[in-house]
C-alpha cells in the first residue's frame, strides 16, 4: 500500500466530551469526534504515523496534520480529554 502525506490511515470512535483547544481561541473549545492514524511522514520507502483527534471547527473535519497545513502551526491545537 503506497502511503501519502496526511493521508488517513485508519479511524476509532473518541470518548464523549473529548474536544481541542486551539491556542488563539482560548475560552472555546471544539469537539473531537473520532481518533486517527495520520500518515505524517514519506522518504521512499520510511513511512512514519501518528495518533491524532479528528475534531469539528464551524462544521468542518479536521485531523491536527490539517489544520496545521490550513491554519499554521501559530494556532497550536490542544487535546482536552474527560477522565
Amino acid at each position: 500500500m503506497k502511503s501519502t502525506l496526511g493521508s488517513i490511515v485508519s479511524v476509532a470512535p473518541a470518548l464523549p466530551g473529548s474536544h481541542v483547544r486551539i491556542s488563539d481561541l482560548p475560552d472555546e473549545g471544539f469537539p473531537i469526534v473520532a481518533w486517527a492514524v495520520v500518515c505524517t511522514y514519506v522518504a521512499g520507502d520510511e513511512v512514519e504515523n501518528s495518533l491524532q483527534p479528528v475534531f469539528v471547527v464551524e462544521g468542518d473535519l479536521y485531523t491536527t496534520f490539517e489544520w496545521y497545513r490550513a491554519e499554521g502551526p501559530e494556532r497550536g491545537v490542544t487535546v482536552v480529554v474527560p477522565r
